[in-house]
């Protein structure tokens, strides 16, 4: 998640979250609904993790037995707002990768979710070679990552981006790196209309995750067309068509 929603950790009664960030959830609690994995599984292991709203979601479903949020934004006093904030949950809060390697070694089978943070690092293999199961098999894994080079943006420089993928670039990324893809795709074929648009237009956007003032009715009009989007594209999946999306993701095992 990007680091701008650091902003409100201690304001957390004040502010509305953004439809980006109820849809994804949703998006990512489907597919794993969906998929093979049998929960709850051993671990959650939540890279990226934010304000930590994600995690929390599958913890208040029982989706595992342990959860980890790793961010590299998470100082003392972040960690310690977020324990605050979460009625000292158990989520366990850690900085980096390096510091789950080397104080949590696990044979447990373990669910990575990597979303929306590839794009962040220059070099993905700094957080891809980091995901190493402790047999074959054993760990799944879940990527997503904003689509389209064609659509960057003055908002991608803003949330801190790299750079956009397609579906096959992030299929062949995840291959070379020895996962095995289980289920791809893209959602969100909406947002990609309103962005091409945008980029059409020349308009830039402005508005992060963190400063997010639009009322009740505006948020629940937009969380309702995201829902009704994703839906389309799940149909459309089933049937073998793949529809282009502002996201892509693909979910692994290795």
């Amino acid at each position: 998640m990007d680091i701008s929603e650091f902003s409100r950790l201690d304001n957390k009664s004040n502010y509305n979250r953004h439809p980006w960030e109820t849809s994804r959830k949703n998006v990512l609690h489907t597919f794993l609904k969906k998929s093979e994995i049998v929960f709850p599984i051993d671990r959650v292991v939540d890279i990226g993790s934010g304000d930590s709203y994600v995690i929390h979601t599958l913890l208040e479903k029982d989706y595992a037995k342990e959860y980890f949020a790793i961010d590299t934004a998470y100082t003392s006093e972040v960690i310690a707002q977020l324990k605050i904030n979460n009625n000292n949950s158990c989520v366990i809060y850690l900085q980096s990768l390096k510091e789950y390697e080397e104080n949590y070694p696990t044979d447990k089978t373990t669910l990575f979710l990597c979303m929306d943070v590839l794009e962040h690092v220059e070099d993905e293999k700094i957080i891809l070679d980091f995901l190493k199961p402790s047999s074959p098999n054993k760990n799944y894994y879940f990527f997503a990552v904003p689509a389209f080079q064609s659509v960057f943006s003055s908002h991608d420089v803003l949330l801190g981006h790299y750079r956009r993928y397609t579906l096959p670039q992030l299929n062949s990324l995840l291959e070379k790196n020895q996962f095995e893809i289980i289920d791809k795709g893209y959602y969100f074929t909406i947002l990609l209309l309103f962005r091409k648009l945008d980029k059409f237009l020349k308009k830039d956007k402005e508005a992060s995750i963190d400063n997010w003032e639009a009322g009740k009715f505006k948020t629940t009009l937009i969380n309702t067309m995201l829902k009704v989007d994703f839906k389309i594209g799940l149909f459309f999946n089933k049937l073998g068509i793949t529809i282009p999306g502002l996201s892509c993701y693909c979910l692994c095992k290795k």
